[in-house]
């Protein structure tokens, strides 16, 4: 194999961690998707119980429902673009590990100290979204649509 085949074949392939990330969204989606419809049969359950507040439990209950399961959606579509190496689901992963570090730095201003191990698991997401492989992987996908 030459040289050119060798580094054509290396960017083709998908990085481990964007496989990785990839399938973390996957598992954060189900189980959102599971909180979801537990949500949803409890607050029904609860609002058949109580005879002054069922309408209000119920309705709450389903935009619970609605808003956890449009969360579990942008979830599993991050899920997609990192599998299928779009540009976007890389610019996601960047703008959310962001948002994450800048409210985790927050918490930890106020004294949560279990805000640590988020704040460095953001720190390395967002400089791996950055590694030449990372942006090659992402930017070969880009160029298959000209």
């Amino acid at each position: 194999m030459t040289d050119a085949t060798k580094s054509t074949a290396t960017q083709s392939e998908r990085p481990i961690g964007i496989t990785i990330l990839g399938i973390s969204f996957i598992v954060v989606a189900i189980l959102m998707s599971i909180a979801a419809a537990m949500i949803g049969t409890f607050m029904a359950m609860l609002g058949s119980y109580s005879t002054m507040m069922n309408n209000m439990i119920s309705a709450m209950g389903g935009s619970f429902v609605v808003f956890i399961g449009i969360l579990a959606g942008i979830e599993f579509a991050i899920a997609y673009a990192l599998f299928s190496g779009k540009s976007w689901g890389r610019i996601t992963v960047i703008v959310l590990s962001i948002v994450d570090f800048l409210i985790h730095c927050a918490t930890l201003v106020i004294g949560n100290l279990f805000a640590i191990p988020h704040i460095v698991l953001d720190v390395i997401v967002f400089f791996y979204m950055w590694k030449p492989s990372v942006v090659s992987y992402f930017d070969q996908a880009k160029s298959k649509l000209v």
